[in-house]
Parts: structure tokens; C-alpha cells; sequence
């Protein structure tokens, strides 16, 4: 069982900061829950304290990821398992708003992870405005220590492997969503996507239509996947980090190993496998976009 339950929030150094803070908040529509000392704005899609941190910076950079333990986790018991395997945990107290206690831990360079058991859920619901996702569905990190991080999130954290694109993109779960986090190989370290699902499949369109409004131009889909079968579509937000919108992901169940089945899987059982770089679409969408590379 892994030891972790959800992807819960993406903190990302902007350098466009309001330009970005804006796009998150009237065109993605999240909520502005807090801010710190640090001028950070800490956004929440409708539930938890937050699910988006912005910080201003001098150029776009992943500050760290923050992945709920489970319930009753013992963060010291945890800090312990990281130091033995080699790594320098840090625990810290009140060090951002709605999160009271948390182990923080660089797995590799360029890939900072916080882990906690609670934050605050001030509910201030889902946004009226804009695009109004459900949630943050996963991240997509590039680093050329992949092989490294996959092994600390399969063997120590408990993820599932549940797909490969081109033997480099590295699908991994920790809940029955086909993949919370993909780890690309490849370098140097960055945040290839985050991914927000919609609420049904006819909201892409809605979706497509607000960022019109915005003028913001849509780089590929909607299409489906083939890897996690999610009808996807991608944008660029003002800080050029890549934006996927999502429905239909495939569900993962991991006491058979495979996803449930569906009409439109190639094959039967859905079990893990490697996709070609020549299979991101499952209806040969064509695009000029360089989806492998976000550039």
C-alpha cells in the first residue's frame, strides 16, 4: 500500500507573477486563500488550503511538490525511513499558511518533495469564473535522474508503475487514477505539465472557448491518450509552464494489476506497457507541437 494518498499541491516560482496569478485565478479559476511574507499566493481549486503555490522568482523553476501521507501517518517515523535511505529530511513546523507540520526532502536535484498528514480545508469552493477544474489531477517532472526517482517512488513511497511512453516517460500512481506523477528522463530538471481535470467531456470545449477569451492559444487536442486513455488538451500558462485539462482517465486497479476495463482500450486486459513516442493519440491526432519535448 503506498504511503501516500494524493498529489496535494505544486509550488512554482514565477516570474510573470501577476500576468500568472491572474491566468490562475480568472482564466484556470482557482481561489486566492492566503499569501505570505514572501509575497506567495497560495490557490485553491475549491476544497483545501491549496492546491497551487506562486511564488515570485527571477525565473520559472518547481519550488516543490506536496504529497498527502496517510491518514494518522508519523512524520518523525518517516523523516527516520528517508535518512536511512541516505537522503537529509528536514521537518519543519508552520513554515507555510495551512500546512502546520511537514518532512521536506530533495530527492534529487531540482525535485524538492514535502510531505505531510493534514492541511487546513477552509472550503472557500469552486470558482464561478473561468475554466473551474474539479482538481489537480498529476504533475509531469523532466529530470535526467529519473531512474533514481522512480525507484524512490515504486520502492519506498509504494507507487504502482502502471505505463512507459518510449521507455522515458515513466507512469506512476498512487490512488486508482491511471498516473499522479510522470517522470520523464531527460534533463535538465524542470516541470514538463500539471493537469487539471474537468468536470465532463463537454466542458473541453467550454474550456477551449474561455482560453479563446483570454488569447491563449490551445498547443494540441483535445484527443485521447493513449497512455491513461484521457480525452487531454494542453495550453501554456503565463509563466510558459505547460497545462494539460483532462477527462476520462483510466481507472487503476491495483489488487489485478491492470486499469478497468474500457470500450476504447486497444487491448483487453488494460495491463502495463510500453507506448511508442508514435502512440500519444489513440485518433491519430495529428500536431505540430512538440508534446515530448513541451517546446
Amino acid at each position: 500500500m503506498p504511503k501516500v494518498f494524493q498529489l496535494g499541491y505544486v509550488a512554482l516560482g514565477v516570474s510573470d507573477f501577476e500576468r500568472t496569478k491572474n491566468y490562475y485565478l480568472e482564466t484556470l479559476g482557482t481561489q486566492l486563500v492566503d499569501t505570505d511574507s514572501d509575497k506567495a499566493a497560495y490557490l485553491s481549486i475549491g476544497y483545501a488550503h491549496h492546491d497551487i503555490v506562486l511564488k515570485p522568482s527571477s525565473e520559472q523553476s518547481l519550488l516543490h511538490l506536496g504529497y498527502q501521507l496517510n491518514r494518522g501517518a508519523d512524520l518523525d517515523a518517516f523523516a527516520r525511513d528517508l535518512k536511512d535511505l541516505g537522503l537529509t529530511p528536514e521537518i519543519k513546523s508552520d513554515s507555510q499558511p495551512g500546512v502546520s507540520r511537514l518532512v521536506e526532502v530533495d530527492v534529487v536535484s531540482g525535485n524538492v518533495i514535502q510531505f505531510y498528514e493534514t492541511i487546513e480545508t477552509p472550503a472557500p469552493g469552486f470558482a464561478r469564473k473561468g475554466i473551474a477544474p474539479l482538481n489537480l489531477g498529476h504533475v509531469a517532472l523532466v529530470s535526467p535522474d529519473t531512474p533514481k526517482l522512480v525507484e524512490f517512488y515504486r520502492d519506498f513511497l509504494g507507487f504502482y508503475p502502471t505505463d512507459q511512453i518510449g521507455g522515458l516517460a515513466n507512469f506512476l500512481t498512487c490512488n486508482h487514477d491511471h498516473h499522479v506523477v510522470n517522470l520523464l528522463e531527460a534533463g535538465p530538471a524542470k516541470i514538463h505539465h500539471l493537469a487539471f481535470q474537468l468536470r465532463e467531456t463537454a466542458d473541453h470545449a467550454m474550456a477551449a472557448d474561455t482560453l479563446r477569451l483570454a488569447d491563449i492559444p490551445v498547443k494540441w487536442g483535445p484527443s485521447r491518450h493513449t497512455a491513461g486513455h484521457n480525452i487531454a488538451a494542453y495550453h501554456k500558462d503565463p509563466n510558459n509552464v505547460l497545462i494539460e485539462l483532462y477527462t476520462d482517465m483510466d481507472v487503476w486497479i491495483p489488487e489485478l494489476g491492470m486499469c478497468e476495463p474500457r470500450p476504447w482500450h486497444e487491448h483487453l486486459p488494460m495491463v502495463p506497457r510500453n507506448w511508442g513516442f508514435d502512440e500519444l493519440s489513440a485518433w491519430n491526432v495529428d500536431f505540430d507541437y512538440n508534446l515530448a519535448a513541451a517546446e
